[in-house]
């Protein structure tokens, strides 16, 4: 895999990127004062790749996306293309990943609703057509960071976010919308499990156990009806049961999109699980791309210098790259942000975003990965602040997430722009067109 080795720092390449320091916008500082749309246009970024497609750099680099869609589009496909988005509050919310997952669905099949949280890894956790509560028994699990000190083992799932109780009769359950053929629940075992039972609409389906040594991650699969289903989990014994989470998949193959964000999160956050278990948890889900969508928290955390970022991006790279080889990377760059300034505390443009989307950039072409640039599809730096300003605002009135819409117009643009790009691909190499590029409009749910 070419940026395996980028990433790797073989023959040199990404690792001189922690020692680069990228230049701010002439004249601006940490907080630009000037809150006016004059004032934002000065802020500008890095012109993109000149092989972009609309605002999707380097997509000569998802070869192995383009490869898997390839094979679902004419018929050769034995198994699920499956794109999974790690990223922060953005992508928890799933507002813009599913309209995104909608589209491409709609053009390659439906494989399934992908990897979910069962019960609620914390409160707000509520995607698109997924519903989950749980008894107090069951608690999140996380690794926690205290005085420069993680505690916890590391091993929380592919989301990084489990659910754990340790007595019998705590109950976890999750309703879900989208139809489901199979559906695999996941978990960890060590020498102090217990045991569960699992309950789909209400009977009786399975039943795992948690206790064993040495401590690994566990999967019990279970076949359904294709259709909507509620799951529940009861433990039936003391001892430790910690729920990961459950993958929904459906006979056919489609595409699969995991929404697999926390909220407040960093690319540092994915750094403290346990690497070990991490690549356990992507191997098994054998994921055809990668998609990291960070950096808004980073740019309102002053605490993070520039080589701190370039180094931590580069690191969580590499794990991918170890764990995943042959699957394709996206940076998608956060969305533009504006934070109140001055005295009279008028909105102005947070000129860090952009030296976050600089470092992406650069070491998303380093890596060899395609890079999304969200500012530069919301119309340029500045933008938020008139998106938050409209009628019918795409901006939240925070300014730093966006609403229904909005999320939905970027994850439009991003499918949009994607799609484009693998009619661009599979036309070089002589394939028939399979579908007809367009924009498309999805409303949000």
């Amino acid at each position: 895999m070419a940026w395996l080795c980028a990433v790797a720092g073989c023959g040199g390449g990404a690792g001189a990127l922690a020692s680069r320091e990228p230049a701010r916008p002439p004249g601006a500082t940490l907080l630009q004062a000037a809150g006016t749309a004059s004032g934002a246009a000065a802020l500008t970024l890095p012109p993109p790749s000149s092989a972009a497609i609309g605002h999707l750099e380097n997509p000569d680099r998802l070869t192995r996306l383009y490869e898997a869609l390839a094979a679902l589009d004419d018929g050769h496909a034995h198994d699920d293309v499956r794109i999974l988005q790690y990223g922060d509050s953005h992508t928890a919310s799933d507002v813009g990943s599913a309209v995104f997952r909608r589209i491409l669905q709609a053009r390659f099949g439906d494989g399934g609703r992908g990897f979910v949280a069962l019960g609620r890894p914390w409160k707000g956790y509520v995607q698109d057509g997924i519903h989950g509560s749980m008894t107090k028994e069951f608690e999140p699990e996380r690794p926690r960071l205290k005085d420069g000190v993680i505690t916890g083992d590391g091993s929380y799932g592919l989301l990084g976010v489990a659910i754990g109780a340790t007595k019998s009769g705590a109950r976890a359950s999750t309703d879900v919308g989208a139809r489901s053929s199979r559906i695999e629940i996941a978990y960890w075992r060590d020498p102090q499990g217990g045991s569960a039972e699992v309950f789909v609409d209400g009977a009786r389906a399975g039943r795992f156990n948690a206790r064993a040594d040495p401590p690994g991650p566990g999967f019990l699969a279970l076949d359904v009806a294709d259709a909507s289903h509620e799951v529940e989990v009861q433990t039936v014994s003391d001892g430790e049961v910690r729920v990961f989470g459950m993958a929904l998949d459906r006979s056919q193959a489609g595409v699969v999109v995991d929404a697999l964000g926390i909220n407040g999160a960093q690319i540092f956050t994915a750094l403290r699980w346990d690497e070990g278990h991490f690549a356990e948890q992507l191997r098994h889900r054998i994921p055809d791309a990668v998609v990291l969508a960070y950096g808004t928290n980073e740019a309102l955390d002053p605490s993070i210098g520039d080589p701190q970022y370039e180094r931590g991006l580069v690191d969580l790279l590499g794990r991918i790259a170890r764990a995943a080889p042959g699957a394709s990377c996206v940076l998608l760059g956060p969305p533009d942000l504006g934070r109140r300034a001055g005295d009279d505390r008028v909105w102005a443009t947070w000129p860090r975003v952009y030296e976050i989307v600089t470092m992406q950039r650069r070491v998303a072409g380093a890596a060899g990965c395609a890079f999304y640039d969200q500012v530069a599809a919301m119309g340029g730096p500045g933008s938020i602040l008139g998106w938050a300003a409209e009628a019918e605002p795409r901006g939240a009135r925070d300014r730093v997430h966006l609403t229904r819409t909005g999320y939905a117009e970027l994850a439009t643009a991003f499918a949009t722009d994607l799609l484009r790009g693998y009619d661009a691909w599979r036309a070089e190499r002589g394939l028939a067109p399979t579908g007809a590029s367009r924009t498309w409009a999805v409303t949000p749910r």
